[in-house]
């Protein structure tokens, strides 16, 4: 199986090693601090869309099993490509990039981009060509084969006029007539995908495209897509299809194509267990020569609910705020409301500034209820309807805007986490 990595030096690409910042501080410098604390430019913590954190815990079975998918489809052995499925702010995304680094690292021609809302497939996996096809001309051997692959790439976007520009590098090639080019997006992306499998094949590695928010392609194309995988999977071909989306992906992709919940392997991902979000918190700290209290840590833990997005805001408000090693209670003390004040402007606040008044009515009625599932008919009844067909344009625009999710008929969730307590505290309501 060519290119493909030790494991034990593949998980090291997915901790992200910790850091003492661009003026290459050592971990003595972070313990003797800057202005009197600890040095803020080597602060570990990571807060940020798809930002990597300096440890990945809690992941690595998701991660080993991406290592199986990729192992079993260069060995030539059937696979079910994974599907990520949880909320905002759980690592969905930072997971898809160490896929990505894992199958690059095995020499794999692999992109990964997002769906657009209401965007369009073809346009968007004809952007993510150029850097696939240059990959395959670079690393493969058989020359003709790679030349050929970048010629039915040229085809796929002709059908979208597409003018292919990433990382200035432009896709000008004669497309291959005949081939990916007929208008129709599963026939052309099954063939673009072959011929690229059967390329892969023949070097002994695999491809793979991975697409972020999933649940926005629209159905014809989901269908499309599915199909395309479907295809590559009959033919015994390694080319991995995979993603991540909303909660409701998983129901999304079966709704496009029957088969589709056994072609995939769809992967729940939520929040850390207290086990694993200590270690999220501690590690980082400790590679750098800073210790936590246990006091400070249970504090953490508890605050943070075990949520990737909040443990990295709330590691880095009290790294920043403590003035010396061990960070202690109070330094918590101090971090919390800063770190939630910044969860409530840049991860609460935007989503609710984006609901009309009406819509807001919806969610302040949804967060009354309680933090975890509602039926959409008590919500109905509390705003004072006794259908909820009355409150319907409330509700799907809800949907449609990704603030709120359908686990099942009827039912309703947020899509971000701790969003109901939030709306219970906001001092005026709509």
């Amino acid at each position: 199986m060519q290119g493909f990595p030790d494991k034990d030096a593949s998980r090291s690409t997915r901790l992200s090693s910790v850091f003492c910042g661009c003026l290459g501080r050592t971990a003595e410098n972070a313990r003797k601090g800057y202005g009197g604390g600890i040095d803020p430019i080597a602060n570990p913590y990571a807060p940020g869309a798809g930002t990597p954190p300096p440890l990945l815990a809690g992941r690595d079975g998701v991660l080993d099993a991406f290592d199986v998918v990729i192992g079993r489809a260069a060995a030539g052995n059937s696979f079910q490509p994974i599907v990520l499925s949880g909320l905002r702010g759980v690592g969905k995304t930072v997971l898809l990039l160490a896929f990505r680094s894992t199958a690059r690292d095995a020499g794999w021609p692999i992109e990964l981009f997002e769906a657009r809302p209401g965007g369009d497939l073809r346009s968007q996996v004809a952007e993510a060509l150029p850097p696939m096809i240059r990959t395959v001309n670079k690393r493969w051997r058989n020359r003709a084969r790679a030349q050929r692959i970048g010629r039915i790439a040229a085809s796929f976007a002709r059908a979208v006029q597409a003018t292919l520009l990433r990382s200035g590098f432009r896709l000008e090639l004669e497309p291959e007539p005949g081939v990916a080019d007929s208008g129709d997006l599963e026939t052309d992306l099954t063939e673009l995908l072959v011929a690229l499998g059967e390329g892969a094949q023949d070097e002994g590695v695999g491809a793979a495209l991975l697409i972020d928010e999933l649940h926005e392609v629209p159905p014809e194309q989901l269908s499309a897509l599915v199909g395309a995988a479907h295809r590559v999977n009959q033919d015994g071909l390694p080319v991995v299809l995979g993603g991540a989306g909303l909660p409701p992906v998983g129901r999304v992709l079966s709704e496009a194509r029957s088969y589709a919940e056994r072609l995939f392997s769809i992967r729940p991902v939520g929040a850390l267990s207290p086990d694993d979000s200590a270690r999220a918190f501690l590690e980082p700290a400790e590679a750098l020569g800073v210790d936590i209290t246990d006091g400070a840590l249970d504090r953490l833990v508890r605050v943070s609910g075990g949520y990737p997005f909040f443990i990295q805001s709330y590691g880095k408000h009290v790294w920043d705020l403590a003035d010396d090693s061990p960070i202690a209670e109070d330094d918590v003390d101090l971090a919390e409301p800063r770190a939630y004040r910044e969860l409530v402007d840049s991860f609460f606040k935007p989503r609710y500034d984006r609901a009309t008044p009406s819509e807001r009515r919806y969610l302040h009625a949804m967060a009354e209820l309680g933090d975890g599932d509602v039926s959409s008919a008590v919500v109905a009844t509390r705003l004072g309807h006794d259908q909820p067909s009355r409150v319907s344009p409330q509700r799907d625009g809800l949907l449609t805007k990704g603030l709120i999710y359908a686990p099942e008929r009827g039912v309703l969730a947020f899509t971000v986490p701790h969003m109901a307590a939030y709306l219970r505290q906001l001092p005026e309501r709509p």
